[in-house]
C-alpha cells in the first residue's frame, strides 16, 4: 500500500499529542483483509474533553481548517469532522454507530502506517461497524471479512 503523506502526517501529530484514536472503516478493513480502493482515511477518537484537547491541537498543528470547529464537536458521536478532498480526505469520526469507545479500544490492534505507529480497529468490531451500515461498499466489505473470520476459524480447528 502507497502511504499518503498527508495522513502519515496527521497520525503523526495525533501521535505527538498522546491522543487516543483508531483507524477505522475501509483502511481497517484493508487491514484485516485485504487491498482494495478507498476515498478516504476514517479516524475514530474518544469523544472526552481531555482527548478532543489533544486531537484539536494536533488539528491545529496538522493545519487543519479549524473555523467554526469547537472541542464541543470533538466531543459530540454524531459529529464528522471532514479536511480534504476524495480520495485524499480525512473523516474524524466521533461516534461509529452505538459501539462504546471503550469497548473497542480494549480490542484495538496495533500496527504502523508509513513511520506512524497506528491502532486499528479489532477484526469482531470492524465487521461489526459493516453489519450497522449496511451500504452497498459496506456489504461489500463485509463479505470479504466474514470470508476471513471463516478461514481463521479453520485454522484454529486444525491447530
Amino acid at each position: 500500500m502507497s502511504i499518503n503523506k498527508d495522513f502519515e502526517d496527521l497520525l503523526h501529530h495525533l501521535n505527538s499529542a498522546r491522543a487516543e484514536y483508531m483507524v477505522v472503516g475501509a483502511y481497517a478493513v484493508i487491514f484485516h483483509t485485504e487491498p482494495r480502493y478507498t476515498k478516504d482515511l476514517d479516524i475514530w477518537i474518544r469523544p472526552e474533553r481531555e482527548n478532543a484537547e489533544k486531537v484539536y491541537e494536533a488539528l491545529k498543528r496538522f493545519g487543519a481548517p479549524l473555523k467554526g470547529l469547537s472541542l464541543n464537536d470533538l466531543m459530540n458521536p454524531k459529529m464528522v469532522y471532514q479536511i480534504g478532498i476524495e480520495p485524499n480526505r480525512i473523516d474524524i469520526l466521533m461516534g461509529v454507530g452505538k459501539l462504546p469507545f471503550d469497548k473497542a479500544w480494549e480490542k484495538r490492534v496495533t500496527d504502523h502506517y508509513g513511520k506512524e505507529r497506528i491502532w486499528v480497529l479489532g477484526f469482531e468490531e470492524t465487521i461489526q461497524t459493516k453489519k450497522i451500515a449496511g451500504r452497498t461498499k459496506d456489504k461489500m466489505d463485509l463479505e470479504v471479512l466474514l470470508k476471513v473470520a471463516k478461514r481463521k476459524k479453520r485454522r484454529k480447528l486444525v491447530e
